[in-house]
C-alpha cells in the first residue's frame, strides 16, 4: 500500500480518537467554545475519510476517458474539505450566537471546566503531531488532500491553544460571556481557513503556473542539457494530483537530422525527471526559422 494511503487511514482513526476526547470535554464543561472545537474535529475526521477516496481514485492510471490520468480528484477533494469547514464556521457562529444571547456560567475551574480543558489539552497536543506527519507525507508525495487535511488540523491545534487560555481567564476572571466570544472568533479563524484551502484548489484546478524559482530552474536545465541546440521557448507546466506536466519547443538548426535532435531531447528530458520526480514532457522540436526574441537562448 502507498504510504498516502496508508497516512490517510491513519488520519481516520487518528481523527476518530481526537473527537471522542473533545466531545466528551464539550459534554463535561457544559462549554460552547469546546463544542465548537469538537464540531470542528468532527469535520476533520469527515474530510479525512474525503482525502482516502480521492487518494484511491487519484491512484487509478489513465485510460481511454482521462487520459492524464486521475490526479485532480484531491483537488476536488481538497475543495469539499474547505466547504466543510466553511459549513462548520457557520454552525459554530450559530451556536455561539444563541449562547451570548442566552447565557450560562461557566462549571468550576476544578470540576467539570478543568477535566474538560484536560481533554481537550490532550487530544490537541495528539492533533498537532499528526499534522506533522501529514505535512511531511503530503510535500514528499506531493498530494494536495493531504496538506489541505494537515493545515486544518494545524488550525484546530491553534484553536485549542486559544481556548485553553481564553477559557481559563474567563473562569478566573467571573466572564462566563467570553465563552460565546471565544466560539465567535473560532468561527472567524476556521472561516478564513476554508476560504484559503477553496481558493487554493481550485487555483490548482485551473492549472496555476509554477512558482518563479522552479520555472528558473527548469529553464536553467533546460539550457544546461540542450547543446546543440538554438533556442526554447513556449515553456507551460500544469500540476494534475502528483503528476507535472512539462512542455515547451525547442528549436534547431535546419540541417540538423532527426537523430541528433532526438538526442537533445533525451538529454533535456532525462535532466528534467531526475529534477522532478513524475514529470511528463514534451518537446516540440522546430526548425531555426521558428526562434523567438522572448525565448530562452542556448
Amino acid at each position: 500500500m502507498r504510504p498516502v494511503l496508508k497516512t490517510a487511514i491513519g488520519s481516520i482513526a487518528a481523527g476518530v480518537l481526537i473527537l471522542a476526547a473533545k466531545l466528551a470535554a464539550a459534554y463535561i464543561s457544559g462549554s460552547t467554545a469546546l463544542f465548537s472545537d469538537a464540531l470542528e474535529t468532527l469535520v476533520n475526521v469527515a474530510s479525512s475519510g474525503l482525502a482516502l477516496y480521492a487518494l484511491i481514485i487519484a491512484a487509478k492510471p489513465a485510460d481511454r476517458e482521462h487520459n492524464y490520468g486521475h490526479g485532480k480528484a484531491e483537488l476536488l477533494s481538497a475543495i469539499a474539505t474547505g466547504a466543510m469547514i466553511l459549513f462548520a464556521a457557520a454552525l459554530i457562529f450559530q451556536r455561539a450566537i444563541t449562547a451570548f444571547l442566552h447565557p450560562h456560567g461557566l462549571e468550576p475551574l476544578l470540576g467539570g471546566l478543568g477535566l474538560g480543558l484536560a481533554l481537550n489539552t490532550l487530544a490537541g497536543g495528539f492533533n498537532g503531531l499528526w499534522a506533522l506527519v501529514l505535512f511531511r507525507t503530503g510535500r514528499r508525495d506531493r498530494s494536495p488532500a493531504l496538506i489541505a487535511d494537515a493545515e486544518h488540523l494545524l488550525s484546530d491545534l491553534y484553536t485549542t491553544g486559544g481556548i485553553l487560555v481564553a477559557l481559563l481567564a474567563a473562569s478566573l476572571l467571573k466572564l462566563p460571556v467570553l465563552d460565546p466570544l471565544i466560539a465567535l472568533c473560532i468561527a472567524g479563524q476556521i472561516a478564513f481557513m476554508g476560504s484559503k484551502t477553496v481558493l487554493r484548489s481550485i487555483s490548482g484546478l485551473l492549472d496555476e503556473a509554477p512558482p518563479p524559482d522552479m520555472a528558473e530552474r527548469i529553464r536553467a536545465l533546460v539550457r544546461a542539457h540542450a547543446t546543440g541546440a538554438i533556442e526554447a521557448h513556449d515553456l507551460r507546466m500544469r500540476q494534475s494530483g502528483t503528476a507535472s506536466f512539462l512542455e515547451f519547443h525547442l528549436v534547431v538548426p535546419g540541417a540538423m537530422t532527426v537523430n541528433e535532435a532526438h538526442d537533445i531531447c533525451d538529454r533535456i528530458e532525462a535532466a528534467l525527471k531526475q529534477e522532478m520526480e513524475g514529470v511528463v514532457v514534451t518537446i516540440h522540436v522546430e526548425p531555426e526559422g521558428k526562434a523567438k526574441q522572448a525565448g530562452i537562448r542556448l
